[in-house]
């Protein structure tokens, strides 16, 4: 087997720039320096992508689901025009006070990527930015990698099957194509 499979990607400060106050808008859509190579990267090696996003932004009524799905248009786009196969994007639009269980870190998405993907969830890498993101992946059963260009510092206390940090997701490429090149370093075996 050639490890990972799937690369499970947050999209806020891990594709896009994290903005505080949520993307509210397609005009407010920034790619972060490196995403789309990273991403470009991971897709040539056959490493199937797939967004998984909490968008609590919907459940508050800042963002319209419409407007939601004309900025993961834009960005499904802009990573096709990069030769990246298009991406699964699946989303969580309730906030965390309804305690579903696909808001990360709930591992509902992530298992419901797992499942439509048809892969296992060791055969899977979640990149994300917040800890919400490395416990969703540890919760699924998924191994994981955090990225600096985001929310900023690593884990001070990382859930299992962490494999580390990156500065941004072009880095954790290199990471995770790193394994590929050695498979003795693959994780579990």
């Amino acid at each position: 087997m050639t490890w990972p499979l799937v690369a499970l990607l947050d999209r806020d400060g891990v594709l896009n720039v994290n903005r505080a106050q949520h993307v509210t808008h397609i005009r407010q859509w920034q790619w972060l320096p490196h995403a789309i190579e990273g991403c470009a990267r991971l897709s040539a090696a056959g490493i199937w992508i797939a967004i998984v996003t909490n968008q609590a932004a919907v459940g508050r009524g800042l963002l319209r689901e419409a407007e939601l799905q004309r900025i993961h248009g834009h960005m499904i786009r802009g990573l096709v025009e990069a030769r990246v196969a298009e991406p699964l994007v699946l989303y969580c639009r309730h906030v965390q006070e309804q305690r579903c269980e696909c808001r990360k870190p709930r591992p509902g998405m992530l298992l419901e990527a797992i499942s439509r993907l048809q892969v296992r969830a060791e055969d899977c890498v979640l990149v994300g930015d917040h800890i919400q993101d490395l416990k969703a992946a540890e919760n699924a059963g998924c191994w994981s990698v955090h990225v600096q260009s985001g929310r900023g510092r690593s884990p001070v206390d990382p859930p299992t099957r962490y494999l580390g940090s990156a500065t941004d997701i072009a880095a954790a490429a290199d990471l995770l194509l790193s394994f590929r090149r050695q498979p003795e370093r693959v994780p579990g075996d």
